[in-house]
């Protein structure tokens, strides 16, 4: 146990025909309600993994008619020009917007300037014509990777059809909706590739592959050097993994798949793409989900690892959590500002089904204690006072951590029949924006009834020590947790460091200096180590003089072993050259 302080019948039978095609009719119109109109994209993308370089010369048309609307498309392509797409048309002026601030960062916003009343205009087809350079990185000399980069490592391309907007998106400011889910006709060329692959396609062995899909989906693209094995009708895109290791990890999916099915009465359409590939960094590691495609970018053992008695449990845990994204995220996208909550919070909350369903119960349990232990660094705002995703503070505690123990503690209060029929509603009910009006509605109509609403209101939702009646609830019993009004705190043993290094640039001759305490130990409550680690790191970071500023880490266990140990492991990642100054502090 540790802690990181951081300061900063016939008639029966034609009945259920008659209710198999109003339900069937449901989800065609209410994936029609999600993105009401399918853009559709036509063109040409030259790439090539070994220089780093996208060309494209692509049309969108078929779009809805908006009024307010941005297109976004990545900040580091070039663009040439945007024209209307009919013949003989000239190139457009266009702007770039700042104001675009529900972006995730990685684009630009432009959009084509108009005398008329909304100061924007949006042709019926538009082309853009544009190129990208990004650096082709071997040596994981990047700082960072995330799901929104454009990668090149030198032997593969991968950019997701979202983040990245490596092809333009609409996006409609009136409704917070963006349309990146198109139908397409692209060809890609890439010569120093011998494996295509564009989400919704097969992948296409060569250099040269003509794509085309009458299913909207997003645009993530992954080109290059490596080699596809199809399993069942399923893909797995550069696997370090043998066929029957593989064949045996499709059958467990689609088992977890199946009881998704059957549980949301939602099926899953089309064959699944598995992506394993490698960051451009040194210690990001993560996957994510873009329907029909899940992407594995990490270091660490690829999809053979579900095999490992030690990796495997976890390894499958992470896929339940990107597989519960083809319902929250691709039969429906969240949007407002719970939207994150709902999308990555049930997600996780269905991947501790699948935990305790298929995989163990006892690491469920744990997988909960685990993340009661984490919320030791954040007191959650209530729901109902949620105005915008800053409001999280630490967003993956909120949406990993709190929302699915949020989740879990109302299918304790409500059952599991009625936390089901919850989460259909929250995928079907027919509306634009999935607010916190729509998240309570939703529940309020599933319960039906008025004093048990307006106690998992007041309780859950909008009161202070949510987080506390969440635990109280669920029956998680840990010495790290809050006590609550009327409880006597409870001292204990504990040893602890503080550890301060550059925040930056270490090594250099400006940032060469790492100042740590001596090991203490300290009998007391959690609450009152605030009174010990204040001052302490106070006084360490004075003396801990980098000119990219020091970091402060108060570290905590509960044996003086783990403390020595931790502090060793510290001492090697930081100073694993030995140029580093080190200065010892007595306590």
């Amino acid at each position: 146990m540790f802690f990181i302080f951081k300061f900063h019948t016939t008639t029966a039978i034609n009945m259920h025909q008659t209710i198999t095609a109003a339900f069937l009719f449901l989800l065609t119109s209410l994936s029609a309600s999600a993105q009401d109109t399918i853009p559709h994209v036509t063109g040409k993308v030259t790439i090539s993994v070994k220089k780093g370089t996208i060309a494209c010369d692509l049309t969108l048309s078929n779009m809805p008619r908006l009024q307010d609307y941005y297109l976004r498309l990545n900040s580091g392509m070039n663009i040439r020009y945007i024209r209307n797409a009919e013949p003989n048309m000239q190139p457009l002026n266009y702007e770039r917007s700042l104001q675009d601030t529900l972006s995730s960062g990685e684009s630009s916003a432009y959009y084509i300037p108009a005398w008329n009343e909304s100061g924007k205009y949006l042709p019926s087809t538009i082309r853009f014509n544009y190129v990208g350079m990004f650096p082709v990185i071997t040596d994981t000399t990047s700082v960072a990777d995330w799901r929104g980069n454009i990668a090149f490592n030198g032997s593969t391309l991968r950019a997701d059809g979202i983040q990245s907007a490596w092809c333009p998106i609409l996006y409609d400011v009136k409704t917070d909706t963006r349309y990146e889910k198109v139908t397409y006709d692209l060809a890609v060329t890439c010569e120093d590739c011998s494996v295509i692959y564009l989400n919704g396609s097969q992948p296409v062995s060569g250099t040269h592959a003509v794509l085309s899909s009458n299913k909207s989906q997003d645009l993530t693209l992954f080109a290059g050097d490596f080699k596809s094995v199809s399993i069942d009708g399923d893909y797995f895109l550069n696997p370090d993994a043998d066929s029957g290791q593989l064949a045996g990890l499709n059958k467990i999916l689609h088992s977890y798949q199946t009881y998704f099915e059957k549980k949301l009465t939602v099926p899953y359409k089309g064959s699944t793409t598995y992506i394993q590939t490698t960051p451009v960094s040194k210690n990001n590691s993560w996957l994510f989900a873009s329907y029909p495609t899940i992407v594995k970018v990490s270091w660490d053992e690829g999809m053979k690892s579900f095999a490992s008695k030690e990796k495997g449990a976890g390894f499958l845990q992470y896929m339940a959590h990107e597989l519960a994204h083809y319902y929250f995220g691709n039969v429906r996208t969240f949007n407002s500002a719970t939207g994150d909550m709902i999308s990555e919070g049930f997600a996780e909350f269905l991947s501790l089904h699948i935990t305790r369903r298929f995989i163990s119960d006892s690491l469920c349990q744990e997988s909960m204690r685990s993340k009661v232990r984490a919320m030791r660094n954040l007191v959650p705002v209530p729901v109902a006072k949620i105005r915008s995703k800053a409001d999280y503070i630490n967003r993956e505690l909120y949406v990993y951590y709190y929302a699915p123990l949020l989740f879990s503690a109302i299918e304790k209060e409500i059952g599991e029949e009625k936390m089901w029929e919850w989460m259909k509603s929250l995928l079907l009910s027919p509306v634009t924006l999935t607010n916190y009006a729509f998240f309570e509605q939703t529940l309020k109509k599933v319960v039906n009834n008025k004093t048990t609403y307006d106690r998992l209101s007041d309780r859950y939702f909008n009161s202070d020590s949510s987080f506390q009646h969440i635990v109280a609830t669920l029956n998680i019993k840990t010495d790290e947790l809050q006590t609550t009004s009327g409880e006597k705190p409870v001292a204990k043993t504990y040893y602890y460091f503080f550890f301060s290094r550059p925040l930056a640039d270490i090594g250099s001759t400006q940032n060469k200096m790492i100042v740590h305490s001596e090991i203490g130990k300290v009998t007391c409550t959690l609450a009152e180590l605030s009174g010990i680690s204040k001052p302490l790191g106070l006084r360490i970071r004075e003396e801990c003089r980098n000119e990219s500023g020091s970091t402060g880490d108060f570290n905590l266990y509960d044996s003086m072993e783990k403390a020595q140990s931790a502090l060793k492991r510290w001492l090697d990642r930081f100073n694993k050259n030995g140029n580093m100054v080190v200065k010892v502090v007595k306590l």
